[in-house]
């Protein structure tokens, strides 16, 4: 029984080594991000990182939904650039790593107001950061594949040199469907922070 259980766990391993892959990725960096607060205690991180209410008016609505696509819609396009490169590997698995290090530190500086700050991050913080952390790993998952695609058809020999216009267009329709689930992030982090305005400060 046991070894039928190690025979499985080691199948499901590798038949899913890119999903897992790309899970560590976020995990990792929110780790470094959680160790990072710990390490470098500082007031700055208190200023940068808090969920803050946002002011009434439509005016503040739309810069507060700016603010919060800015970031992952910047990581997105990086990933998207990355790909279009035959070196862009390493900027693509770099991405979710960023991302999750900014993840722990806000985390952190929630969870540093008790049992109050980690709900608060459980109910305004991590809906819209699922949505993200999925866009972002699909994006990676897509700018990863398309790196190597180009970097194999520069190899001697290669099958799969040219006809690449095609792949191009259906790699940019996926980055513009991923677009879309994060323009969704920020609308759901903005339509949580103002539902939940009495209890942020």
């Amino acid at each position: 029984m046991k070894r039928k259980r190690t025979t499985a766990l080691k199948r499901f391993i590798g038949d899913n080594r890119r999903l897992l892959l790309f899970l560590l990725l976020p995990t990792l960096g929110c780790v470094c991000g959680l160790l990072l607060y710990v390490g470098v205690r500082t007031s700055a991180w208190a200023a940068w990182l808090p969920i803050r209410p946002i002011p009434a008016g439509v005016g503040p609505v739309f810069s507060q939904f700016f603010s919060s696509c800015f970031q992952p819609l910047v990581l997105l396009a990086i990933l998207f650039t990355a790909g279009l490169s035959a070196c862009g590997a390493p900027i693509v698995l770099a991405v979710p790593v960023f991302w999750g290090i900014g993840f722990g530190l806000t985390q952190a500086c929630c969870y540093a107001d008790g049992w109050f700050g980690a709900a608060v991050a459980a109910v305004v913080l991590l809906p819209h950061s699922v949505m993200e952390a999925v866009a972002l790993l699909m994006g990676a998952s897509e700018g990863l594949r398309m790196s190597l695609r180009f970097a194999t058809s520069l190899l001697p020999r290669s099958a799969h040199c040219g006809g690449l216009w095609q792949e191009f267009r259906l790699y940019a329709l996926r980055f513009a469907v991923l677009l879309l689930i994060l323009l969704g992030a920020g609308a759901l982090d903005v339509g949580m922070r103002l539902v939940c305005s009495n209890w942020l400060r």
